[in-house]
């Protein structure tokens, strides 16, 4: 039986380095995908609810017009369990104060040298993301 010469011995050593450094990179990249694929599941649990919430958040808009309207009724109970339910899935109502923000605030009017705001419709936040702007009107 001939013996393999030292040439063919490297050249089988070099191949087999040269697969595992390639079965290193593909697992690597396996792994990070991996990771990537469970962050995009998890930002679509977390955000999942939102359509269904924004269109929860017109009805409360529409309660808390009545309530103002027609006070006496009751419905600031209703409104709590509303806002409980919105606090149970991370949203909260964005407060209006200090300087308008593009980023949390759509202006509707706006006054000539106006500087304070005033909330025309609610906004919120789920989480950490803006999901409906705060409507305001900027006023002297």
């Amino acid at each position: 039986m001939d013996e393999p010469n030292k040439t063919e011995t490297m050249d089988h050593e070099v191949k087999a380095q040269e697969y595992l450094d390639n079965w290193k990179r593909e697992r690597a990249d396996f792994i990070n995908y991996k990771k990537d694929e469970a962050k995009r599941v998890e930002e679509f649990v977390k955000y999942a609810n939102e359509d269904l919430i924004l269109e929860v958040m017109e009805l409360v808009d529409d309660i808390e017009i009545a309530a103002r309207e027609v006070p006496g009724v009751g419905l600031e109970h209703v409104i709590k369990k509303f806002k409980d339910l919105f606090k149970k899935y991370g949203v909260e109502r964005i407060k209006v104060e200090g300087e308008f923000d593009p980023a949390l605030h759509e202006a509707i009017e706006t006054a000539p040298g106006g500087s304070k705001l005033q909330e025309v419709r609610a906004g919120y936040m789920m989480r950490d993301k803006v999901i409906r702007p705060v409507r305001v009107k900027i006023i002297k």
